[in-house]
């Protein structure tokens, strides 16, 4: 597959740029302090931030709309994202209403240590409004992207938050957002990401990602890898695996 699309990494979050007919489409922003790394990131391939029409939000947290205003301000852009998102974006926090947990111990004790180190730390971003002329997704979708001149789809994701939406590029790849990811492995993640709201509903996306017959997945955290890492990690995890922010393991069970 010819490569027409661009990684982009402004600070812990990747960003990919796909072209479109007259100028990108944007997937994710990363935090709302890695504005001027980004503008720093386009100028490096020669992007002028005018070229970017479209701003794809897999999902509403702070590392994936954290400067998504900073792109709306003196730029036509419209925003493409789940239904679901529309109000978890105007709130500028991170959901917690629905549950779930750490994914285990080790990825509990190191936010713990992260936070003690950066106090600042609060999962919040400057609300998004989402307007008229932005587009929102209800389900799986064909017929956006290409319209934009893009051969590709949106697929409805969900699991690791209520809004995940990821975007599959010519049947090929994935740019599956917080869908899976491959950081930080060593804390044994098993490429899950680190916080889950329904492992069950999380785990059939990932079945979901397999039935499509993409080849390689592009998380928002880490390096890119095969289909095959989610073929043989699936249902490694389950609900007693996963660890609430007071610290207590999550021993309620949910049908698959």
């Amino acid at each position: 597959m010819k490569k027409t699309f661009l990684k982009i990494n402004p600070g812990m979050t990747n960003s990919y740029l796909i072209k479109g007919n007259d100028g990108y489409l944007l997937i994710d922003t990363g935090y709302g302090k890695d504005y001027k790394s980004f503008l720093s990131e386009l100028n490096k391939h020669n992007i002028n931030i005018n070229d970017i029409n479209y701003l794809l939000l897999t999902h509403h947290h702070d590392d994936h709309s954290g400067f998504a205003n900073k792109l709306l301000e003196d730029n036509n852009i419209k925003i493409i994202c789940h239904k679901y998102a529309k109000e978890l974006l105007k709130t500028g926090k991170n959901d917690k209403s629905r549950g779930g947990g750490y994914i285990n111990k080790r990825i509990y004790y190191l936010l713990k240590l992260y936070k003690l180190f950066n106090p600042d730390w609060t999962l919040s971003f400057s609300p998004v409004c989402i307007r008229e002329k932005d587009i929102l997704v209800d389900s799986d979708n064909e017929s956006i992207l290409k319209n934009i001149g893009i051969d590709g789809k949106i697929i409805y994701t969900p699991g690791h938050t209520i809004d995940s939406i990821s975007v599959i590029l010519e049947d090929e790849i994935i740019f599956c957002g917080d869908a899976a990811m491959s950081w930080p492995l060593w804390a044994g993640i098993k490429y899950c990401t680190i916080f889950i709201t329904d492992i069950g509903q999380f785990y059939r996306s990932w079945e979901k990602i397999i039935k499509t017959g993409v080849k390689m997945v592009y998380p928002a955290h880490g390096m890119e890898f095969s289909i095959e890492k989610l073929i043989n990690n699936i249902w490694k995890y389950g609900n007693k695996s996963l660890v609430n922010i007071g610290g207590e393991i999550i021993d309620k069970t949910r049908d698959k």
